[in-house]
């Protein structure tokens, strides 16, 4: 038997394609991860007002020239949601690393789940891991 031949019957693609639930799960985190990071980045930034965190150079109100807006109603209506907000830069960070730290919770939580129930770590074509006994050396 060659080295690149397997006694195994290959799988077909769509056999090696993820199943479709996790493209459903995948869809949801997308839109779920940066809502609830911001609704949290919204929720904990008083502490850090109240403490002296946030750097002032992230304490300003944004503003949009009108040109930019006036043309397109839904546009307007984004515009007008952030345009009085106070202090959106810092808002926009602390959403950023909490987007970070959820997104790698969910990376780890579902690592754990594929080591725990995904396939084995060795394939029928590895071979076993040795079992050598090393003595201790002695001088």
């Amino acid at each position: 038997m060659g080295r690149q031949r397997t006694t195994l019957p290959e799988q077909s693609l769509a056999d090696r394609k993820p199943r479709p639930i996790w493209r459903g799960i995948g869809c949801l985190l997308i839109i779920l991860v940066p809502v609830l990071s911001y609704a949290a980045a919204v929720e904990s930034m008083p502490f850090f007002f109240n403490r002296g965190l946030v750097p002032s150079d992230l304490l300003i109100t944004p503003n949009v020239p009108s040109w930019l807006w006036t043309g397109i109603p839904v546009l307007a209506q984004i515009i007008h949601f952030f345009i009085g907000r106070y202090a959106l830069p810092a808002y926009l960070l602390l959403t950023f690393v909490y987007i970070l730290a959820i997104g790698g919770f969910f990376s780890m939580l579902y690592a754990l789940m594929y080591r725990i129930s995904g396939p084995s770590r060795y394939g029928p074509m590895d071979a076993p891991p040795p079992k050598i006994k090393v003595k201790k050396y002695k001088r």
